[in-house]
């Protein structure tokens, strides 16, 4: 019963900031057609998790994408790892939304268990060594419009002026990712 508590307040006691992949690769579902992303010498790297069917994941896109034009010096990629989403879903809505970064696929929800996350959108802000600056959701709330605390862009803020990250955890918010098709986790 704790275990779930503390999912469901989107703790994350099973990252392992040294295992971490600064490294990705798979089926792009973006149109960028790219089928490797990695840090190279950028500040950091930004990982979310997206859902093709998740409203909150939904609602969260169009500050990725002024998140990833105001922090060009940071890479972004994005991960979809819920099984009940076929590739052909995937690769419609994804294709359609334009985004900025690549979308690769979570084959088995691999990326997903190694970052330990549960929800859409979840994100994550690495440096150079793959540990954890930031984890968490992009914002306080479901939907981007209700938000009170910008999460994502106050930990990116922190991190170009140089300074350590105020908050290092967000309250993630969202649908569960679907590790199993029909079952969730």
């Amino acid at each position: 019963m704790k275990f779930i508590v503390l999912i469901f307040f989107g703790i994350n006691l099973f990252a392992h900031s040294s295992s971490l992949p600064l490294e990705f690769t798979g089926l792009d579902y973006s149109g960028l057609n790219q089928n490797k992303v990695e840090i190279g010498k950028n500040k950091g790297l930004v990982v979310v998790f997206l859902s093709a069917r998740c409203p909150c994941s939904n609602s969260h896109i169009e500050e990725l994408k002024k998140l990833e034009k105001d922090f060009s010096d940071f890479i972004f990629v994005g991960i979809h790892s819920n099984m009940d989403e076929s590739q052909e879903e995937a690769l419609k809505y994804f294709s359609k939304l334009k985004l900025p970064f690549a979308v690769f696929q979570d084959k088995d929800a691999k990326y997903a268990d190694n970052f330990a996350a549960f929800k859409t959108p979840h994100s994550f802000v690495l440096n150079g060594k793959g540990e954890i600056l930031y984890q968490g959701g992009v914002s306080d709330s479901h939907e981007l419009k209700k938000s009170q605390k910008l999460f994502l862009r106050n930990a990116l803020e922190d991190i170009s002026k140089g300074e350590k990250v105020q908050n290092i955890e967000g309250r993630t918010l969202g649908c569960f990712i679907v590790r199993k098709k029909n079952n969730v986790i």
